[in-house]
């Protein structure tokens, strides 16, 4: 009895000594930890995947990328996408030089770890490499493939100096990606699992990309797809604070009478804005027309054909405050647009000079009352150009003010509407949402689309890289929900058709 109590003992000790060896022979962590440990913060770019992309145009993007990086190892979706499981990272981090192919970092979880490890020995096979051990964890190396297993993942390098800055963050408290002050805060600001996260350092980007967002150094996107919605919500890290502040505004204050304008723009601090903008796009090919004009510029002289008026100087100086612009593209193609202002001192002056300029383009200014509301309306006799006979009015534009409101609106017809019933265009999810809103854009995408694709090359590109994906969506909501704690808050829904 003795003796069976020694040989269980012993075989107790071995064991836990084999427990003891296996478990500090590399590292441990934690199933459920974010694998965003295994990513050093000198990343310049990180997508996560928590769920197969299964909506368009994810899917397509997807498979796109996974298809051009695993051919350059010499691998197929195809054959890995049966042993790999949800929760993909693909890391890429700068070159101290010039380099043919990008450096990544792949975190493959693995949901059946025994199919991943017959893949890799055939794989090796084939291919020459050596054998290093870092941390007690064994590196394949070959040409331009690293290999590591570490339980129920797969970590895949372009070089071992990335594969072991991967094993080397994952310890250090301080050195990767999920223990950063921004992730840990922005991170929980998106609730429950996204469809996917794309991490971008904006510090890490060339002094070109660096102007298009000059006060902001680190970006998290998380995707979710609703429905027929595809929700994009971006936090920015601001380097210092915000200078100009502003209240949320009511989404009552955003509803139109039949039809829904095809674009609505509102928000605060519009001069500023723009301005910054327009200089962030100054130098950049997309930002402009086939014939070199700034694509801004070009769309706001459209909306003033009839009337020369500058909107930069005389325009939105009157949007120093709250604002709100709404476009109408109607069957003619002729823009009809609406807009809404907090009046200001400085107000009189600036309708005095438009005024003047009606005037010198050869239209009278006429004072009328519509709805019991006094109106200024700038005001053309001419050929009906429907029968060449007899006159008839053309109105440029018609103005007025109802307590501390300014509306300015290219016909009398849009202009009363301020007082008719009005719906929503805006999408049911917004519209449910509890968070104060700064500012917003809407679109109604299918009206839009084509005129704004004969004018900007990009669009047509996008909606190639998307197989017509673009083209065929219904509408797409930018919201604005203002900074907080030098967060700025985005959110971009792009709704297509219901299933």
């Amino acid at each position: 009895m003795q003796l069976r109590h020694r040989s269980l003992g012993s075989s107790l000790l071995v064991f836990i000594l084999c427990w003891l060896f296996l478990m500090c022979g590399q590292p441990a962590f934690a199933a459920d930890s974010d694998d965003l440990i295994f990513v050093p913060r000198q990343a310049q770019s990180v997508l996560k995947l928590n769920q197969p992309p299964s909506s368009d145009p994810l899917h397509f993007l997807a498979e796109r990328f996974w298809t051009s990086q695993l051919a350059h190892w010499g691998w197929s979706w195809s054959e890995i996408n049966d042993w790999v499981g949800e929760g993909v990272i693909v890391a890429q981090f700068p070159c101290p030089e010039a380099c043919s192919s990008p450096r990544q970092l792949w975190i493959l979880p693995l949901k059946r770890p025994e199919a991943a490890t017959a893949f890799l020995e055939t794989y090796w096979q084939g291919h020459p490499f050596a054998v290093q051990v870092y941390q007690n964890i064994l590196l394949q190396v070959g040409k331009d493939l690293v290999t590591a297993r570490l339980g129920d993942r797969l970590l895949l390098a372009s070089d071992v100096e990335t594969m072991t800055a991967s094993l080397g963050a994952a310890v250090t408290a301080d050195g990767n990606l999920a223990s950063l002050t921004f992730y840990q805060v922005a991170r929980p600001q998106f609730g429950p699992e996204p469809t996917a996260l794309y991490y971008l350092n904006l510090q890490s980007l060339s002094p070109e990309g660096r102007q298009l967002a000059p006060t902001y150094d680190r970006l998290l996107l998380a995707v979710k797809a609703k429905n027929n919605e595809l929700h994009l919500q971006t936090l920015l890290h601001r380097t210092s604070d915000a200078t100009l502040a502003s209240d949320p505004f009511d989404l009552e204050s955003l509803r139109f009478q039949e039809p829904i304008p095809t674009v609505v723009v509102a928000g605060s601090h519009l001069p500023e804005g723009y301005s910054q903008l327009t200089a962030a796009l100054a130098d950049y090919r997309f930002g402009k027309t086939p014939q070199g004009d700034d694509i801004a510029s070009q769309l706001l002289r459209d909306l003033t054909a009839d009337i020369p008026v500058d909107l930069t100087s005389q325009i939105f100086p009157l949007a120093s405050d709250r604002f709100c612009l709404a476009l109408w593209y109607p069957a003619d193609q002729h823009w009809q647009w609406s807009w809404q202002t907090t009046d200001t001192p400085e107000t009189a002056t600036l309708l005095h000079q438009l005024d003047d300029l009606a005037r010198a383009n050869g239209y009278e200014v006429n004072r009328l009352v519509l709805d019991k509301e006094p109106v200024t309306a700038w005001v053309k006799l001419m050929l009906d150009p429907q029968t060449r006979a007899g006159l008839v009015s053309d109105v440029a534009a018609a103005y007025g003010q109802r307590g501390d409101r300014l509306i300015l609106a290219s016909s009398l017809s849009v202009f009363s509407q301020s007082q008719s019933k009005k719906v929503s265009g805006l999408p049911e999810s917004l519209l449910r949402q509890q968070q104060g809103i700064h500012g917003l854009v809407y679109a109604r995408w299918p009206q839009l689309f084509a005129p704004l694709s004969q004018r900007w090359p990009l669009l047509q590109y996008l909606n190639g890289l998307t197989a017509g994906w673009l083209e065929h969506l219904q509408s797409i909501t930018l919201v604005n929900y203002g900074v907080r704690d030098r967060l700025q808050h985005l959110e971009l829904i792009l709704s297509s058709k219901k299933a």
